[in-house]
């Protein structure tokens, strides 16, 4: 299970731990974002730290519609308690995370300043 909390400015935050190649390795606090279609966003900053691999740029659609082409880069992430392959988004705006990190959970949260956010594996039919 993992855990975070809303802040004041009305985000709900989760740490995740990330690494990259040469296994640097950093736990980030990332805001939930239910209207990304990926795994994560990371600053330039964090992906070059993290030692993240290149691996080519996308088109996403933004929010407000508007189409921007992101650097991608291939990394791991600690999800559920087993480390994942996750593909980063470079977006110098705040770490987000994405459906495709949540697909198969359950997220709860109190939305209020200080709520609790919980996100647990569903357990898959048999």
């Amino acid at each position: 299970m993992h855990s975070g909390e809303v802040n004041t400015d009305e985000l709900a935050l989760v740490s995740v731990e990330v690494s990259g190649s040469e296994g640097r390795c950093e736990s980030l606090e990332a805001v939930l974002d239910t209207g990304f279609a990926g795994h994560l966003t990371l600053p330039g900053s964090t992906i070059e730290r993290l030692g993240l691999l290149p691996v080519g740029r996308r088109n996403f659609e933004l929010a407000n519609g508007e189409l921007f082409e992101f650097g991608v880069y291939l990394g791991s992430a600690t999800w559920h308690g087993r480390s994942n392959d996750v593909l980063v988004l470079a977006s110098e705006s705040v770490p987000l995370l994405g459906m495709t990190m949540l697909w198969g959970s359950r997220v709860t949260m109190d939305a209020v300043a200080g709520g609790e956010v919980t996100i647990e594996e569903l357990t898959p039919e048999l």
